[in-house]
């Protein structure tokens, strides 16, 4: 097995049924439109991810996670993964807003959703006319390859479409546009899980892990008061072993964005980089988030 991502790579592990993720000294944005080479970062977020993903697990969340390996790779249970990108949301923020309008915030104030907001994504990206005859489902890195040129994408393709999700079907949308004003989907596409199966990814997994690491962060402090977890994006898989679907990916801070006293301007996490932050900035930020997510804990 051997699967070379933008920001890590997945080996086969040492024993049957594991692999090894190792992280990369490396940052991207803007569906990768945008990234740096930042020295040292690997092994921040490999920190950050095995005291999330230790922490989890103790909290009875099915994950992938075996042990940390070194400081910039851990060891995984082997799985198939399921092409989602699972978001939940405690406030309304990032690409919701352009797709939600209407819960911008009120005089600089984010909306917080009482119950945690979850939505799906599809990971393959959409392209449709012009760029193509008929719309159709691409794997990023290929529409990347043929469709991103000098940081910028070619009409008609759309990333990470959001998905609505039907008993048989999924219809899929545009991630960055008002979905009130989308009369039909950019595609629809055979379910890939069941409805059961959606409803245990929320019910099990996403809502459960989000409220987690929610918890554990409100217990660190920092100058500028606790920290909230604004929202969180996670992957899942089928572990080859037994078939069960379990959390299986790295959990750190590409994943989330948090904010020290519920403050979006004090953001410590990968919307620096998005935002266009000096990299030392950006690198110091993972630096304290490592330390800071030692202190996770019921």
């Amino acid at each position: 097995m051997y699967v070379e991502g933008k920001t890590k790579s997945v080996t086969a592990g040492p024993e049957e049924g594991t692999v090894v993720l190792r992280t990369k000294n490396e940052l991207t944005g803007g569906d990768a439109a945008k990234r740096a080479t930042i020295e040292g970062i690997a092994a921040h977020k490999t920190t950050q991810a095995a005291n999330a993903l230790r922490y989890l697990e103790d909290c009875g969340i099915p994950t992938a996670f075996i042990k940390q390996q070194d400081e910039t790779s851990l060891i995984c249970a082997a799985c198939e993964m399921i092409p989602l990108e699972l978001v939940s949301r405690r406030f309304a923020w990032g690409s919701f807003l352009k797709r939600e309008p209407s819960f911008s915030p009120n005089n600089g104030t984010p909306f917080r959703f009482d119950e945690i907001k979850t939505e799906i994504f599809h990971k393959d990206a959409v392209v449709v006319p012009p760029t193509v005859e008929s719309a159709q489902q691409m794997k990023e890195s290929e529409a990347r390859d043929k469709f991103l040129k000098d940081g910028v994408w070619a009409p008609g393709i759309y990333t990470d479409p959001y998905v609505v999700c039907h008993e048989e079907t999924w219809d899929l949308y545009p991630a960055k546009e008002v979905l009130a004003e989308q009369e039909t989907p950019l595609l629809t596409i055979p379910a890939a899980l069941s409805a059961s199966e959606v409803a245990q990814l929320r019910n099990e997994i996403m809502i459960p892990c989000f409220e987690a690491l929610e918890k554990a962060w409100a217990k660190v402090e920092t100058t500028f008061g606790a920290v909230a977890l604004a929202d969180m994006k996670i992957e899942v898989g089928r572990r080859v072993s037994d078939g069960k679907l379990v959390l299986a990916d790295v959990v750190d801070n590409d994943s989330w964005r948090i904010w020290p006293g519920a403050d979006p301007t004090k953001q410590l996490d990968k919307q620096n980089f998005r935002d266009g932050h000096s990299l030392g900035q950006v690198a110091d930020n993972y630096a304290l988030v490592a330390e800071l997510t030692a202190q996770f804990s019921h």
